[in-house]
This record gives structure tokens, C-alpha cells and sequence, in this order.
């Protein structure tokens, strides 16, 4: 894919995640190949009511749909707890991007892999 371009499907999930009570930013690095989850701020009256949980099903969906991995970095700039935010990530299958599995390709503190299923996984 040439420099600067994103895969077409990534403007179709932002405009699906529009309708969210949220702040999301996605973007594409192609570079690396990483679906990167920029920024997700929940509004004050959607939260604890399952809006953020929704929006992260809906992105890994669709990334592990067309088998690209994704990278995020926690942060506390908007309120939040940066180890709560972390353990809310691992939930999606996010993990630390340092030690053994460290992908160099990235900068970014969490990383995750698609998931195999029936739509990616090759027969046996």
C-alpha cells in the first residue's frame, strides 16, 4: 500500500463509531501495519455503562476481520488511571510491547495480535 494511504474499510469503522458517546481517533500506520487506537475518551455520562467495552469490540472485530494487529499507549490525560486502563485492554487481548514479545515495529506500550478464527485461520 503506498505511503500516506490507509485501507478503505478504516474510514467505514470510524464513521460506524461515530455514533458512540466518545472521542475516538484511529489511524493507520503503514509502516508497521498496526491499526493504532490514537485516542477513546468516554463522555462523563456514558461511562460505567458499557460504551468503551463496546467500541473496543467493535474495533478488534473488524481488525482481527482483516488480520491487522493494533497498538495503543494508556495515558492519563484525560482522568484516567493508566494501570485501570491497562487491565481494561488486556480484556481485548492487549499486552505489553516490551520484553520477549516486544514488536520493534511499534513505539507504542501495548500491542495486540488478531485472532485467529474462521474467517483468518488457515485449514489444517
Amino acid at each position: 500500500m503506498p505511503a500516506g494511504t490507509e485501507p478503505p474499510w478504516i474510514d467505514g469503522l470510524r464513521r460506524a463509531l461515530d455514533d458512540h458517546a466518545a472521542k475516538i481517533h484511529i489511524s493507520y500506520d503503514n509502516t508497521s501495519g498496526y491499526l493504532v487506537l490514537d485516542l477513546l475518551v468516554v463522555t462523563r455520562v456514558r461511562r460505567d455503562q458499557g460504551t468503551g467495552t463496546a467500541i473496543m469490540r467493535a474495533l478488534t472485530a473488524e481488525a482481527d476481520r482483516h488480520g491487522v494487529p493494533m497498538a495503543l499507549t494508556p495515558a492519563a490525560d484525560f482522568g484516567g488511571s493508566v494501570p485501570r486502563l491497562r487491565t481494561f485492554y488486556r480484556r481485548f487481548g492487549f499486552t505489553s510491547n516490551r520484553g520477549r514479545g516486544k514488536d520493534y515495529a511499534t513505539s507504542h506500550a501495548m500491542i495486540r495480535r488478531p485472532a485467529r478464527n474462521s474467517l483468518t485461520r488457515k485449514p489444517t
